[in-house]
This record gives structure tokens, C-alpha cells and sequence, in this order.
């Protein structure tokens, strides 16, 4: 049954300690239909602390929280929360009066379980972040605000590899002891709509940098190489020949070959070791379409360990032969092989949440039972948005991970369908601050979209007239990464999820009962995500290198369309045309078409030497007479604006909208043609690292 705008925990705002709003956000609980004004303060308070990044003013909302509702306990121990939260985020500085907030949840709030339990966790890594290095004693501390967290540490602590979206998405290293940052590359021109890095990884002898290079048009990727010593970059593996991605994954320790996903163009993966020496690959293990296993070395390369269905594994190398070592049908992630060779650190939800585990290893096999070693930070296979990113083990023992402090949200603007000018400026779309992937309802009187919590398990609901929101939970289903889908009829949501174990499915989720129902095998698409024909029985998408349509009912698939550089389509609101995106080099073109097949025209052109392409997909108006895509603005980072293009052709002309400040994801045109529902996100991201966890030589685990 939907329940209106339950509790949630944000993944995402933390290691001060990944738990940063888990209780913040927990104050949201049950927005009933009468809202609470304890509830309405702590959501402003929320609001300026998570959104606006106005710290101090979130501060004062806190404290007049404590001042008004102060005998509401479980209020008054969520406001300290916030409070701590906020003077940890103010620095060092301000630790005192952290330190002060959390103590007063443990002297005074005994009996609020989850505030006692938060306030114990930040006593103690405020406590471990100014301990010695030979303290036995888990310490976490923040080593940089404001990070590029899409590579890894090198072995000898020196340096971190990453994606510099201020250098065009170039590679770079950043010197961790002095945080000066250096690139590795001077290729990258993302803002154009061209390359960029993402994600790397360090050799052990800390040398060189495995890395992807990924055109940003059609997201195909090349395999590369490069030294730290400035030398040029080799491409290892380029895309084509059926393989649409290469992600390098780990080095083996001799620094002779690399562990590598490939990704070919109908969705199936293969794991590859590739030689460094010439770039030929040897096939280890086929794994079809299921999630991405992971996978680091041992140290004496003799195994592979990785994430599957079934739990933690290890691939012998000499015989390619896979054993299991921890059987467990929970979601689990490999975040690293400890330098001594014999503990495996790994994420799992075998307690409910995703958290990190600690398992001794000898000859391929576990010795005893895991052993839990700090909540909260998980990480599964398929990307940072779905738990904290592990970022590799130093040679000391020290653990180097990513935290994403970033938070999506929904905006609503109002246009003057003629002018073009805007009528009402973006406002927020939900009370519930970590939204995305939205969609208007068919009649256009709600609005959908995705809870990015982490796991995203929730639809949230808006009726625009009433403002009256509901949110409706998946269990322990998983929702993919890619948009939902209204039925035509308007009585349910459709969107892609998994569980534990299982294949994801298309699930379709009644909008008043809140039943969920398996339609069909998820298909491999792209990540611009698929459309529901206009009488319900077929969905499109872009996959298997062209357009496809999907019987619902019989499964039946037939490619509409297959073009070079071709990476999304959108079938318009009469079903009669289909609008293509293509990549031409660095430019990006809309294209059109009639759906049932014909000659395509060319509807605007975005010359990435000049201008700033965008790489989402456009939308049709409801009419489907016209075209709106997104732009960027060449020299104006994160800076987007609006566009609209006559399907039968004519000179784009720019809408009276300019997003600033924000990264643009998505955008959805509202059944009347005047507003406009925005999907970005305010990026903020940290790197921490975790040391003294590891059992002293001689000792044994706990």
C-alpha cells in the first residue's frame, strides 16, 4: 500500500560517516497529510544544510527546533544530529561544538536508538581522526573536500587518480601530501561534447594509470595507459568489433596485465585479462548481463576475488576454475585484498544495511566468519551512485574511499509556449529533497519520480493540484539506473528493478494499491532509457546498437532503426515520428524520422567546436510539433539552457531558460505544454580514508 512520504536514509550525505542525513532525512518520517510543524522546521533546517549548503542558517533553524519542540524527544535528537553534522561540515574549527551536540545525544537521549547510535559513531571517528598511527583504535578521516572520486590511491599513498571536470574531464593524479593536482592527459573536451577519463586506476608500482577513454556523444570506450612520468597515452583497446566499453578494473602485481570488463554492444559482459605489453585480451569468464562482478588480485596474483549472485568468489588464475568463499545471496561488493594478503575487505547487506566486512583468506579459502568493521559503507557493483566508491588499499594497510555528498533533485518551471519566456522560475517539485527521473502522468495532474536513496527502492508521487504527496516501496527490489515510465492509462509506473539473485524485470506499480507486478525481462538498453508506446503494448528503447521496440506481450523485438553514433531516440506523442540523437565526431545532431520507417532529416546540428552539445535525450511537445533539447554554455561549467526546433524543420530557437549551478540529467514536458519538469544534481564529493582496522601481524580477527 503507498505510504505518504515516509522516512528515508540518505546514502549520500556521510562518512561524516556516510550516516550524514540517515537521521536528518529520518526527521522527513511520515510527512502525513497534516504536516507537523516540528516536522515543516526540521525539513527547512534540512533544506539549507543538505540543498542550499547554508550551514549557518541551518544551524540557527536547528537550535530553534531544540528552543520550541525540545520535549519531543525523537525531534530534539534528530536537530543535535543536524547541528553535529553541520559544525563537522564548518571544519576543524568547529569540532568542539560537534563533539558538544553528539554528547549531549549520549548523556540525554538514551532511548533514541538510532540518534544514540549516530552520535556514539561521529564521537568516535572525531576521536580516531586525530589518533596516532599505531593506535589499534579504527580511525576515518577526510583527506579531501570537494573531490573528483572516479579513480583510485596508489599503492605507495602518494597519489589519487581521477577525472578533472575542471580540466575538460581530462586524467589527472592528485599529490595527496601537498594537494597539488597534476594532469595526465590534455585530450579531454567533454564541455565540447568529446572525451573524458573515467574511471582509472593506478598501477601497483605506482608508474602508471589504467583508464577509459569515453566519448561522450555515444559513451563507447577505449582501454588506455599512461605513465605518471608525462609520457603519451597508449590505447590499449578501442571500441568497436562488437564491444562497446572497456573498464579497467585492477592490476595484476606483476604491473604485466590488467583485469578489464568488457561491455559489447547487446549488453552481455565478459571479464578480460589484458596484456599491457600489446593491448590481446583472454577471455576469464563470461557473465551475460548480470551486474558487473568487480574484482581485485591478491597480492600474490594468484586469485581474483569478485561479487557474484551468490556471494563473494575466487577465480584461480592457473586454472580458471571459480570457488565460492563466502556463500551469501546478499548484495555484496569486493572494496579490496588487504596488503598482507590475507583479509578480504567487502561490502554486503547480510545486516540489513550496506556495510563494510572484513574475511581472513589462506590458499583460496576463508578462515571463519566475517567480521563486521564500520556501517554504512557499502558498495555494489555498477557504479558510485549505488554505495560509497572504494578507492583501493595504501601498502600500509590504510583504506582510501569516496563519499557522495550530492543531492538530485526535481525542479518545476512554467513557459510561455509562444514566447518561449518564463513564466514561473524553477521551483522544487517534492518535499523530499533526493529526487529524480521524473514523468508526468498522461491527464498531467501528478508528477513521478525515483527516491535517490541508496539502495533506490521508492516511487514518490506528487498530485499537482492538492500537493499531496505518496511514496510507494519496491521492497527488496532495486531500481536500475535509468527513468520511469507512466502507462498510457495512467494508473501505473513503470521502471526497471532487480533483487538479490535475480534478473531485473520491468515492474509495474499501481498507483492506487501500490501492487507491483513483473511485466518482462529487463532488455539491455542504453542509458537514456525506453518509452511506452501510446497504447501500451510495446516499449522503445535504444540497445543492441540501434532503436528497438519491445512487444509487451509476446516479447517479440524488432529494430526500428540501427545509424552510426546513434545513442537515443524518442518516438513522438502521436507515435507517428522517432527523433534521433547521433554523434558525428564531436557533434551532436537531431535527427527525424517517420516510426515506420522512411529517410531521416536533420533537425539542428550542435558543433562541438563551437558549441556545447548535451549528451541526454530531447523531448517531444505534446503536440508533437516541436522538439526541446538541452545546451550547454561554451565557458560557463554547469551552465544549460533551453532550445526548441520544429519537427519539420526551421532555425532552433533559444527558450527563456537557464539552469546555473547544477548538473542537468533530465528534463520532461508537462501534458500542456507549459511547464517543465528538470532532473539535476548539486555534486559534492569527499574522500576519506579508514586505517587501523586491519588485525596486527600475530593477532587474530574479532
Amino acid at each position: 500500500m503507498p505510504k505518504t512520504n515516509r522516512s528515508r536514509a540518505w546514502w549520500n550525505i556521510a562518512v561524516m560517516a556516510l550516516t550524514v542525513v540517515a537521521l536528518v532525512a529520518g526527521s522527513m518520517a511520515m510527512f502525513a497529510q497534516k504536516a507537523d510543524p516540528a516536522e515543516l522546521l526540521m525539513q527547512a533546517a534540512r533544506n539549507k544544510q543538505v540543498v542550499e549548503g547554508k550551514l549557518g542558517e541551518a544551524i540557527t533553524i536547528y537550535r530553534d527546533v531544540l528552543t520550541k519542540y525540545g520535549t519531543n524527544r525523537p525531534v530534539a535528537a534528530r536537530a543535535l544530529v543536524g547541528l553535529g553534522q553541520c559544525y563537522e561540515k564548518l571544519g576543524a574549527t568547529q569540532t568542539a561544538e560537534a563533539r558538544k551536540a553528539y554528547e549531549t545525544i549520549v548523556a540525554q537521549f538514551g532511548d533514541q536508538q538510532d540518534a544514540l547510535a549516530l552520535a556514539r559513531a561521529r564521537l568516535a571517528a572525531i576521536a580516531g581522526a586525530g589518533g596516532a598511527a599505531d593506535s589499534s583504535t579504527l580511525a576515518v578521516r577526510r583527506v579531501w573536500e570537494g573531490a573528483n572520486v572516479t579513480g583510485q590511491v596508489t599503492p605507495d599513498g602518494r597519489f589519487l587518480s581521477f577525472t578533472d571536470w575542471d580540466a575538460n574531464g581530462n586524467l589527472a593524479i592528485r599529490d595527496l601530501a601537498t594537494g597539488q593536482n597534476r594532469l595526465l592527459t590534455n585530450t579531454g573536451n567533454f564541455e565540447e561534447g568529446g572525451g573524458f577519463a573515467e574511471p582509472s586506476v593506478p598501477s601497483p608500482d605506482s608508474k602508471s594509470v589504467a583508464y577509459a577513454w569515453v566519448a561522450s556523444g555515444t559513451g563507447a570506450s577505449d582501454l588506455c595507459v599512461v605513465g605518471l612520468d608525462g609520457s603519451k597515452p597508449r590505447v590499449l583497446r578501442a571500441a568497436g568489433d562488437g564491444v562497446r566499453n572497456h573498464w579497467p578494473l585492477a592490476w595484476t602485481p606483476d604491473n604485466r596485465y590488467l583485469l578489464a570488463e568488457f561491455v559489447k554492444i547487446d549488453g552481455t559482459r565478459e571479464m578480460m585479462l589484458v596484456a599491457v605489453a600489446d593491448g590481446s585480451a583472454k577471455l576469464l569468464k563470461a557473465i551475460g548481463r548480470d551486474p558487473s562482478p568487480g574484482g581485485v588480485f591478491s597480492p600474490d596474483g594468484r586469485y581474483i576475488a569478485w561479487a557474484t549472485k551468490e556471494g563473494i568468489s575466487l577465480f584461480e588464475l592457473a586454472t580458471g576454475t571459480e570457488s565460492p568463499l563466502i556463500p551469501d545471496r546478499s548484495n555484496h561488493g569486493v572494496l579490496g585484498w588487504a596488503p598482507d594478503g590475507k583479509h578480504i575487505l567487502f561490502s554486503s547487506t547480510r545486516s540489513g544495511s550496506a556495510d563494510a566486512w572484513l574475511v581472513a583468506v589462506a590458499n583460496g579459502r576463508a578462515l571463519g566468519e566475517p567480521v563486521f568493521v564500520k556501517k554504512d559503507m557499502g558498495s555494489t557493483p555498477g557504479g558510485f551512485t549505488r554505495g560509497s566508491l572504494p578507492l583501493g588499499f595504501t601498502r600500509s594497510g590504510a583504506f582510501y574511499y569516496g563519499v557522495n555528498n550530492s543531492v538530485f533533485d526535481v525542479q518545476v518551471a512554467e513557459l510561455d509556449p509562444a514566447s518561449g519566456n518564463v513564466v514561473s522560475p524553477p521551483q522544487p517539485a517534492f518535499r523530499h529533497g533526493n529526487t529524480r527521473a521524473p514523468d508526468w502522468s498522461p491527464d498531467g495532474r501528478l508528477l513521478a519520480a525515483r527516491v535517490a536513496d541508496n539502495p533506490s527502492r521508492a516511487v514518490i508521487i506528487r498530485a499537482m493540484d492538492s500537493g499531496e504527496e505518496r511514496e510507494f516501496q519496491v521492497g527488496e527490489r532495486t531500481f536500475a539506473n535509468i527513468d520511469l515510465r507512466w502507462t498510457p492509462d495512467g494508473k501505473a509506473v513503470v521502471v526497471p528493478a532487480s533483487e538479490a539473485g535475480k534478473d531485473t524485470n520491468l515492474i509495474r506499480i499501481d498507483v492506487q494499491t501500490g501492487q507491483v507486478t513483473a511485466m518482462i525481462p529487463f532488455p539491455p538498453m542504453g542509458w537514456q532509457g525506453f518509452e511506452i508506446s501510446r497504447d501500451g503494448n510495446r516499449i522503445f528503447y535504444h540497445g543492441k546498437g540501434g532503436f528497438m521496440s519491445r512487444d509487451l506481450r509476446s516479447g517479440r523485438e524488432t529494430q526500428i532503426v540501427q545509424r552510426p553514433g546513434l545513442y537515443a531516440g524518442v518516438v513522438s506523442p502521436d507515435g507517428q515520428r522517432l527523433l534521433m540523437v547521433v554523434s558525428e565526431g564531436r557533434s551532436q545532431v537531431l535527427l527525424v524520422m517517420p516510426l515506420a520507417g522512411g529517410e531521416a532529416r536533420e533537425l539542428a546540428r550542435i558543433d562541438g567546436e563551437k558549441e556545447v552539445p548535451f549528451p541526454g535525450s530531447p523531448s517531444w511537445t505534446p503536440d508533437s510539433r516541436d522538439v526541446v533539447f538541452l545546451r550547454g554554455v561554451r565557458g560557463k561549467t554547469r551552465q544549460t539552457q533551453l532550445w526548441r526546433v520544429a519537427a519539420e524543420g526551421g532555425e532552433p530557437q533559444r527558450l527563456g531558460l537557464t539552469i546555473a549551478g547544477r548538473t542537468v540529467v533530465g528534463l520532461r514536458l508537462h501534458p500542456d505544454g507549459r511547464r517543465v519538469a528538470i532532473s539535476a544534481v548539486k555534486v559534492d564529493l569527499e574522500v576519506w580514508v579508514m586505517e587501523n582496522f586491519l588485525p596486527k601481524p600475530g593477532a587474530k580477527a574479532k
